[in-house]
């Protein structure tokens, strides 16, 4: 893929089916670990994207929130520019008004289809995909719905290079700076209007590895940003297992083939993070 290239391209069926326009597009999304998706109808995007801009005001009560733990409430991010408000699914009804807790539902309904969708070409057993995903695909897991900044002011990369440790990532990406790695290299990934970006996490790649059809978890960034405007704003959505949950590897006799704590996991992610200079 050239950095000029578009990424393959799905949608969401009206039974919540994800379709991509060519088996092609698909075969390049599991080997890439990313692609786009339209935006359904029914997501009401606009609403969303003024309750983050709430968040930019400094007076906002919204900054107040506290944080539980390192993973959840208003937080700065050392090393990079981004700042965010990040809560999981159980958080959302205290904290965000009722049509955002909302929004965040929707995006379950897009999470539980793209993992779906892996998990049927994977030739998993469906009666397993529960039990493999520690409950996500059958809505249970748990959900991150992080309204982001970035801070303009500071010289630090937007973000630092990483794969996401979860399932899916589902990303509303409205100016550029986004960069996935390719053959060692860092590549643009263009906004692309009316899509968000969905990239797979190395959760789910480790629940697939001994199935028919992995996939990918990318390596991406976000460059350093620069606007007229001080602060920069997206929203992201993480699929996620249960921090304290399991995860389980089956092939497609249904055997369970290995599996691991999720907290294991994501100590061990954490230990082999790439370090970039």
């Amino acid at each position: 893929m050239k950095p000029d290239m578009s990424l393959p391209k799905a949608s969401i069926d009206e039974a919540l089916r994800l379709m991509f326009e060519t088996s092609e597009d698909q075969d390049v999304a599991w080997k890439l670990g990313v692609f786009y998706l339209k935006v359904p109808d029914w997501l009401d995007l606009e609403e969303a994207r003024r309750f983050g801009r709430e968040i930019l005001d400094p007076a906002s009560p919204l900054r107040d929130i506290p944080q539980y733990g390192e993973l959840e409430g208003f937080i700065a991010l050392e090393n990079n520019q981004q700042t965010k408000l990040a809560l999981r699914r159980h958080r959302w009804d205290e904290h965000y008004p009722q049509e955002v807790a909302r929004f965040g539902r929707h995006l379950d309904h897009i999470g539980r289809a793209v993992i779906c969708e892996v998990f049927r070409q994977s030739g998993i057993p469906e009666h397993l995909w529960s039990e493999a995903s520690g409950g996500y695909s059958s809505g249970q897991g748990t959900a991150f719905l992080n309204f982001v900044h970035y801070d303009t002011s500071q010289p630090d990369l937007g973000l630092r290079p990483h794969t996401d440790y979860g399932f899916v990532t589902i990303l509303d990406a409205t100016s550029p700076g986004l960069q996935i790695e390719l053959e060692g290299q860092f590549r643009d990934v263009p906004v692309l209007d009316g899509h968000l970006v969905i990239n797979f996490g190395e959760a789910l790649h480790f629940i697939t590895q001994h199935s028919n059809r992995s996939v990918a978890a990318i390596v991406h960034r976000v460059t350093s940003q620069v606007a007229d405007n001080p602060v920069r704003q997206g929203i992201v959505y993480f699929a996620n297992p249960e921090l304290e949950g399991v995860l389980k590897q089956f092939d497609v006799q249904g055997r369970e083939v290995g599996g691991s704590s999720v907290g294991d996991l994501f100590s061990l992610l954490e230990r082999k993070l790439t370090n970039y200079s």
